[in-house]
């Protein structure tokens, strides 16, 4: 069961600095980019990542442990991560709350227009 905790905090830590690194890449340097992109996006493990770009497994670490600081401290800084989570609950909690309006056909359209752009740029649009 320790394992088994231990592989879904792994996964966790490497879904949340992926996502983190969606919002503050550009803030990294291209070696964090790369490294991030390899091991969160594409899955590679350290072994992989250091055969791909020849060098150390131990440099890998190094540097994704520097891209993960350095994440750490932009979004402790700029909050850019936890405002778009907070916006988003907000959105899904307003489109709930417009479906669940009663009203006349005429008002519905127009409860419907404000779903539909709440959600807009939503892949669910829900």
């Amino acid at each position: 069961q320790k394992e088994a905790r231990m592989s879904k905090d792994h996964l966790m830590k490497k879904t949340g600095y992926g996502m983190l690194a969606a919002f503050y890449a550009p803030l990294l340097t291209d070696r964090q980019q790369t490294l991030l992109e390899l091991y969160c996006d594409e899955d590679m493990s350290l072994s992989e990542i250091a055969e791909q770009l020849s060098i150390s497994r131990q440099a890998v670490s190094d540097n994704l442990n520097r891209a993960y600081e350095r994440l750490d401290e932009l979004e402790d800084h700029l909050q850019l991560y936890n405002s778009f989570i907070t916006l988003k609950k907000r959105q899904e909690r307003c489109s709930q709350l417009l479906k669940q309006v009663k009203a006349s056909a005429e008002t519905r359209a127009y409860l419907e227009e404000a779903i539909a752009t709440l959600n807009e740029g939503n892949e669910k649009g829900k």
